[in-house]
Order: structure tokens, then C-alpha cells, then sequence
């Protein structure tokens, strides 16, 4: 499958990442607090940022907001820098099947960056996501709620605070699933991966443009359509 564009900047975002692994941001407390753009170009929503696979953990304050314009969805996330060591990491294995293996993945400390990537799950008629939400099993060309999985940004977290940011185009080839074609009404679901110390070389490559880890492992935010 070839994955889909993302935004590139010189601290490494990339533009064709893997599949993301196999489990999807459910059950999470759905943004609440929206408006219209400040220019009158779209609705802009948003949201806390919860804890590692947990909901009723808030991590940060309105760290997370998506405006949705008529060619595509603008997500923003502005959270403070986890500790190093101070929360759970996935393990190198935790990757789809079709994915390059992963490098090892351990805590970096007060002089070792380490490395986040930053994923939206467009599910652009949720009407129809089976079992009354909005999951795995939505994502696909074939699914009813034609849902698809993008990586939006990586970042090396260098100072106090991580700040991700990237725009989905509609049509825009997804990293698996169905393209977006409905940013108006999309339920959308943002989630943050950590990938341990910072490598290098072709190892910081996949750091910063592969999939890893499970909801329990992710930071995360949910998105009605207002």
C-alpha cells in the first residue's frame, strides 16, 4: 500500500509513512467546545488532551484543536513535554505486519530528546461506524464509515512543550483506509505516539515516519462534527 502525504519541515515530518498499528482511538470523551473560524472559513473546534489509553485522564487543557474547511481538516496540538521515564512506552514490536520494524525504543533523559509522531482517524460518515462507535473496524475503502488513517507530523521534543501541526487535504491519499471527503461532518480522532530517545541516521527516519505502539501507549483527542 503506498502511504499518503504529510506535512515535511526540517525537524523531520514526513510524507509517506506506513500503516499505523492496529487499534484505533475509541471511547474517548467527544470535543464539545466549537465555533466558527476567525475568518469565516470553516468551523473550528476544541479539545483536552487525555492520558495515555485513559479518558477520564486529562493530560492538557484545550491542547488539541482541528478546524474543518471546505478542502480538508487543519489539526493543531500544543501539549507540555512528557518526562522522560515518567510514562509507558511501546516496545519495538508494536507494528502492523506490513510495517519495517521499528528501532529500539527507551526513555531519553535531560540531555536526549526523544521523538512523538502526531496521527488523525477521519471517519467520514460516522452515522454508520459499526457497533455504536467509531473503530478498526471502520477503517477501509470497503467500511460503511469509510474511515482512514493519516500521520500527520513528527517532532524531536526538544524543549517544554511539543507543538505538532498539519493540514489533510480531501482525496489525500491516506496512510490506510479511505481518503477524506468529508471534512464537514468527518468524526475525527487525533492521537500522539511516542518513540523513545532520539536516534539516528536511518533509525530516526522510522522514528519519525513509522507507526508504534496501541491506544494504551497514545495520547489522545475526539471530535464530533459541530
Amino acid at each position: 500500500m503506498n502511504p499518503g502525504p504529510a506535512r515535511r519541515t526540517t525537524d523531520a515530518r514526513r510524507s509517506r509513512p506506513p500503516i499505523l498499528a492496529a487499534a484505533i482511538v475509541t471511547g474517548l470523551t467527544l470535543a464539545a467546545c466549537s465555533g466558527a473560524d476567525d475568518d469565516g472559513i470553516g468551523s473550528r473546534q476544541s479539545a483536552d488532551l487525555h492520558g495515555q489509553g485513559d479518558q477520564t485522564q486529562t493530560y492538557a487543557n484545550d491542547a488539541v484543536e482541528l478546524v474543518r474547511r471546505d478542502d480538508g481538516l487543519t489539526v493543531t496540538v500544543d501539549f507540555p513535554t512528557p518526562e522522560p521515564g515518567s510514562y509507558e512506552y511501546p516496545t519495538a514490536d508494536m507494528v502492523p505486519p506490513s510495517a519495517a520494524p521499528h528501532p529500539p525504543i527507551d526513555p531519553g533523559d535531560e540531555t536526549t530528546a526523544e521523538v512523538f509522531t502526531l496521527w488523525l482517524f477521519a471517519f467520514n460518515q460516522p452515522g454508520r461506524c459499526t457497533d455504536g462507535a467509531c473503530d478498526l473496524d471502520d477503517i477501509g475503502d470497503g467500511a460503511a464509515a469509510q474511515g482512514g488513517i493519516y500521520q500527520v507530523d513528527g517532532r524531536l521534543a526538544t524543549g517544554a512543550t511539543v507543538d505538532f501541526g498539519g493540514t489533510i487535504r480531501i482525496g489525500q491519499r491516506p496512510s490506510a483506509g479511505a481518503p477524506l471527503f468529508n471534512p464537514a461532518d468527518a468524526e475525527v480522532h487525533v492521537a500522539v505516539a511516542p518513540h523513545g530517545r532520539v536516534l539516528s541516521g536511518p533509525d530516526l527516519w522510522r522514528q519519525l515516519n513509522g507507526s508504534v505502539g496501541d491506544t494504551t501507549r497514545w495520547w489522545a483527542a475526539a471530535f464530533t462534527a459541530p
